[in-house]
């Protein structure tokens, strides 16, 4: 594993932490954020391994698709969950009337420690 990976690891692992002490403040809209930003990160671990660098979210997230989730090396409903992370992350951080519950927030907690958590094991 290269040391970029590493670091994108090290930045998912600091999220999901974050993720939790949000939700445990009942901040959930914040908490989905930094689920997200989890699954960006562990992304961009795999991505990185490869020498791929992409400079956007949906470059990212079309590229953990197309060379990962394409070709089997991870379960297609990863994909579903960053996809959905990020359309939830982009409704409540843009719109006013955006409101995320406690349960959402949870759900997508756990998703994005089980995203780092397969990312870790292919990145090894």
């Amino acid at each position: 594993m290269n040391e970029e990976s590493q670091l994108h690891l090290q930045k998912a692992d600091d999220c999901v932490k974050d993720a939790e002490l949000l939700l445990s403040a009942h901040r959930s809209s914040a908490s989905v954020g930094r689920s997200y930003y989890a699954m960006f990160h562990a992304a961009s671990a795999l991505l990185s391994g490869k020498d791929i660098k992409r400079h956007s979210h949906q470059g990212l997230i079309s590229a953990f698709g197309q060379l990962f989730v394409k070709p089997g090396h991870i379960e297609p409903k990863f994909h579903k969950y960053i996809t959905e992370a990020f359309d939830l992350r982009q409704e409540s951080d843009y719109q006013p009337m955006a409101e995320v519950t406690e349960l959402q927030a949870g759900k997508m907690l756990d998703r994005a420690k089980e995203f780092v958590d397969v990312c870790r094991k292919l990145c090894k």
